[in-house]
């Protein structure tokens, strides 16, 4: 899911993504089901549930399931996690969602960065690459 899709689904009355209640039962995803769409294993989900960063709810028979907010804040954390932002990082951006502004503000801040270090990993991959070159021209023009 595209980070403006994201933003539209934001709640602006919710005041922070960790521990706030879960709202309507009717409207639960499971975990398994969620996870499949998200592209990442229940583990993960789990595990950002374990630290703090979302809350579950129980469905029939026990399964952990999450409501429409949680989704989209479990949407974000994968996408950020998905360049590489780390958790620290991500949890500053979601204490932001009560305040439109602020949450856009962080989430381009931390974009931006993570789009900083794969422009140095770039770079530092083509210069390995020139040296590469360069020693295999070298090597060859010693074996003839």
């Amino acid at each position: 899911m595209a980070f403006q899709q994201i933003l539209q689904e934001t709640s602006a009355t919710r005041p922070s993504a960790i521990s706030a209640p879960l709202r309507s039962p009717t409207m639960l995803t499971p975990i398994n089901v969620l996870a499949t769409r998200l592209g990442v294993t229940a583990r993960a989900l789990r595990h950002y549930e374990a630290i703090g960063l979302v809350s579950s709810g129980r469905g029939s028979r026990g399964v952990r399931c999450y409501d429409q907010d949680t989704v989209a804040i479990l949407e974000a954390i994968t996408l950020l996690r998905g360049v590489d932002v780390p958790i620290a990082e991500i949890r500053a951006v979601m204490s932001q969602r009560s305040d439109p502004k602020a949450y856009i503000r962080a989430l381009r801040n931390v974009l931006a960065d993570a789009l900083l270090e794969r422009r140095r990993c770039v770079a530092a991959i083509e210069a390995l690459m020139v040296d590469v070159g360069a020693t295999f021209t070298s090597v060859r023009a010693e074996d003839e």
